[in-house]
């Protein structure tokens, strides 16, 4: 009788533990996923500027897929925008984000001053035509 009750206490013990651990786990999930967004929008925005980069596409391609990732960072802005969760955060990479709106938002700041992202990204680098023209190709 008592090894019945025992073993009754035990399932128990064990049931109460894993719904602890359960609750105790997804807390920690909630709070690791508060940069989210963030993160997604920055992964998001390399992506951009990498394809902007890549040598190894021709003219046609490279237009096709920056169109491309202009829209998926167009939904990516809107989604760090609405995002609430950034605003209780008080992450030095959100205050970083918000405060630097142009750098952060390419396509939304684009729009704003009536250019395409990269260009956006362009003249926030200080990156013009006269610059590249006067650059020298050589080893430092």
């Amino acid at each position: 009788m008592n090894r019945l009750l025992n073993d009754k206490i035990n399932k128990t013990a064990i049931k109460v533990m894993v719904f602890v651990s359960l609750v105790a786990a997804s807390t920690f999930y909630c709070h690791a996923n508060e940069l989210f967004t963030l993160k997604n929008l920055e992964r998001e925005r390399a992506t951009l500027i990498s394809d902007f980069l890549n040598i190894n596409l021709d003219v046609q391609q490279k237009h096709q897929k920056m169109q491309q990732r202009q829209r998926q960072l167009a939904d990516m802005e809107r989604m760090v925008l609405r995002d609430e969760r950034l605003l209780n955060t008080q992450s030095t990479m959100v205050v970083r984000a918000l405060k630097q709106y142009d750098r952060t938002f390419l396509v939304h700041a684009g729009a704003e001053n009536k250019v395409n992202a990269m260009n956006q990204w362009l003249n926030n680098i200080k990156l013009t035509n006269e610059s590249v023209l006067n650059a020298k190709a050589g080893y430092r």
